[in-house]
């Protein structure tokens, strides 16, 4: 496996491959405008859900966002035989063509911060998506008390509850903190050039949800980890993007990893760590940061966190020979 950065006309090349497939599996209307995408009048508000865990003195909150399909072609790796073994394994339902997966988000409470970590999809991935603002109102956050939105990424289905389809922040008072490299590449018209027509609605409607916080904007960069935060640190997790990245939280002894989408289909990829997804725009990369924090949270008994994992997605991650099991967290009561 390689983890060597592609030169920049190949990196074009990957991201746009890797957005295309994904926004074929997308609802159509997240195809023809980022207006539209963002004006789905049926959000999955209704399912809003907040599960709260303590860090030491750190409380994260879990909110729920919906949930989305994915279609088992896009598995790089899937076979139907194996994957009904893992999903047995997984103690998950199968189905030989589509995988539902649930769409997550993070609050992080510290003595003096407030920070969201992504916003999920927000009205526009259709009407399984949507709860985001509900989840944080029933956890009894003010959007306006929020001062800091961390982004894993600028997929949309992480960026979708940030601004609305005027343009208007959701949070206003938060300062976006990104990878520069993500940034670089969600606004890289190479990319966005070398989509088809009918899938740049995707990356444009990710592009208009950031535009409202590009002032002000605090950039990370790949080459090291940062504490941009007490106890919060920003840990590079390229593959999935040139620019994605997870958060490690520690206070007082605990600690926390929250990967991202190192993890998108639970009920295969812990057997099956090599199986990636089409829309990694570095697929080698994803899999061997995969196989990293997999084996870091096994091997380190952390507690882990997912924007894929089955909400509240909070748990831990066994190692079983060449595989992974993955065991939901227990209530934490502190809170």
């Amino acid at each position: 496996m390689s983890n060597s950065t592609p030169n920049p006309s190949r990196r074009k090349l990957l991201g746009a491959l890797a957005l295309a497939p994904a926004a074929l599996a997308l609802p159509s209307l997240l195809r023809l405008s980022p207006t539209r995408a963002e004006t789905n009048p049926d959000p999955f508000s209704g399912h809003a859900a907040a599960i709260r865990h303590r860090i030491g003195e750190i409380e994260i909150i879990a909110l729920a966002d919906g949930r989305g399909p994915i279609t088992n072609d896009l598995i790089i790796g899937f076979n139907d035989t194996a994957g009904r073994l893992a999903a047995k394994a997984a103690h998950k339902a199968h189905d030989p063509v589509t995988s539902t997966i649930s769409i997550n988000a993070y609050l992080i409470r510290t003595a003096d911060r407030l920070i969201a970590v992504d916003s999920g999809a927000g009205a526009a991935m259709g009407p399984t998506t949507g709860a985001w603002l509900d989840s944080l109102a029933s956890a009894g956050i003010a959007k306006e008390n929020i001062d800091t939105l961390f982004l894993t990424h600028t997929h949309l289905d992480h960026v979708g509850g940030m601004s609305n389809e005027g343009g208007i922040r959701l949070l206003p008072n938060a300062q976006l903190v990104a990878a520069e490299a993500e940034w670089a590449f969600a606004h890289d018209d190479g990319v966005l050039s070398a989509l088809p027509e009918a899938f740049k609605g995707m990356m444009l409607a990710s592009r208009a949800q950031l535009a409202p916080y590009a002032a002000n904007r605090a950039m990370l960069a790949m080459d090291q980890e940062t504490e941009f935060a007490p106890g919060v640190t920003a840990v590079p997790l390229p593959g999935h993007t040139p620019g994605h990245m997870g958060l490690r939280i520690e206070s007082h002894g605990e600690a926390l990893l929250i990967w991202g989408d190192v993890v998108h289909v639970p009920a295969y990829q812990f057997t099956h760590p090599d199986w990636s997804v089409a829309f990694d725009a570095d697929g080698p990369t994803a899999i061997a940061s995969r196989r990293r924090m997999l084996d870091m949270a096994s091997h380190d008994d952390l507690l882990v966190a997912g924007m894929h994992l089955d909400f509240p997605a909070l748990g831990y991650v066994e190692r079983r020979g060449d595989a992974y099991r993955y065991f939901a967290a227990p209530p934490d009561f502190r809170v």
